[in-house]
This record gives C-alpha cells, structure tokens and sequence, in this order.
C-alpha cells in the first residue's frame, strides 16, 4: 500500500489519514481543525495555487481548507 502526501491525493475519491509529518504547532492547529490520524477525508480541489479543499467525512464536518504547506504534511492513503 502506497502513502501519499495529500496534496498529491486523488479528488473526489476518499482517503485515510495516516500520519501527520509535522512539529507540534502545525500538527496542533490541523487537529484542531478537525483532522486526526485515521479520519477518512474526501478531497475536493486542488489547483496548482491555493488552499486544498477537504471534507472530513469521519466528523461528517464541512469543507475545510487547508494551506498547501500544510496539506503536503498530511500524509494519507488512497
């Protein structure tokens, strides 16, 4: 099974979270946010500037945009 950054993630197909690859105020503020390792999330866009929309579909929360800095320190598995 293969880990990929979430912004490198497939859209519109759900992923799990596996990991998150950060120090302790980027990993605090992304589980404040709502998105834990093992949440399942949906990604919904991603263009090549710009924040990445997500949905954690464990929470059943709205869309979440993430920055693309930190979206490259979610690692996740398609």
């Amino acid at each position: 099974m293969s880990h990929i950054d979430l912004l490198h993630a497939p859209i519109d197909r759900e992923v799990v979270v596996i990991d998150i690859l950060a120090g302790p105020y980027p990993r605090r503020r992304l589980i404040s946010m709502g998105i834990h390792p093992g949440d399942r999330l949906i990604k919904y866009k991603s263009a090549n500037w710009g924040p990445v929309l997500v949905r954690n579909v464990t929470l059943n929360a709205t869309r979440i945009a993430i920055g693309r800095g930190l979206a490259q320190k979610i690692i996740v598995s398609p």
